[in-house]
């Protein structure tokens, strides 16, 4: 849920502000995701499974395993903003959202990152540790492309999802960081 919610929320972050576009652009994204470099620590999850394949029209192609190595009940709130590199420095992107409670909204088709929670196996919270999800080959339209991501968004991105959860009665804060490229397909 997660990784899957993180990788929605990177690719659509991108069309919170919709223009229209004559270029056909696609959102490429590192599979590697990584540290905050907030102190915050890595989400609970192992998607050394799963791969994320790119393909020529600008869609991706998932296959493989996404297992949760930390519980995720209800509420999980996500806090999604960005940074982009503008003359050799990371700075503030425009790009940001941030969601109360993750779990209600997973499937819903308005919402950003529906197109990767609709395949998920179990459709909402709570994700207990030790669960899997298992992708075999489903296709993901180019996102870009569909929402009109305007040119003005090319070049080099940085997406970061900071989830906050509770376990064991205590509030956990995790955070992550998807490299993110908007090209021309």
């Amino acid at each position: 849920m997660v990784l899957l919610c993180a990788t929605g929320t990177t690719i659509y972050g991108f069309v919170l502000l919709v223009q229209i576009s004559q270029a056909t652009l696609t959102l490429e994204f590192d599979e590697d995701f990584r540290d905050c470099e907030n102190g915050l620590p890595m989400p609970g999850f192992d998607a050394s499974e799963l791969q994320v394949i790119p393909q020529d029209d600008g869609s991706v192609t998932m296959n493989g395993t996404l297992k949760f190595t930390k519980d995720y009940g209800s509420p999980t709130r996500m806090k999604m903003y960005s940074k982009r590199l503008q003359q050799g420095e990371w700075k503030p992107g425009m790009v940001s959202r941030e969601i109360s409670n993750l779990c209600p909204v997973m499937q819903m088709p308005t919402e950003l990152w529906y197109p990767f929670t609709r395949i998920l196996q179990q459709k909402t919270c709570p994700y207990q540790a030790g669960h899997e999800e298992h992708i075999n080959n489903v296709t993901v339209e180019n996102i870009a492309a569909k929402f009109h991501v305007p040119p003005d968004f090319l070049g080099e991105w940085r997406m970061y999802h900071e989830f906050t959860t509770t376990r064991q009665g205590s509030s956990a804060k995790e955070c992550l960081m998807v490299p993110v490229t908007v090209s021309e397909v």
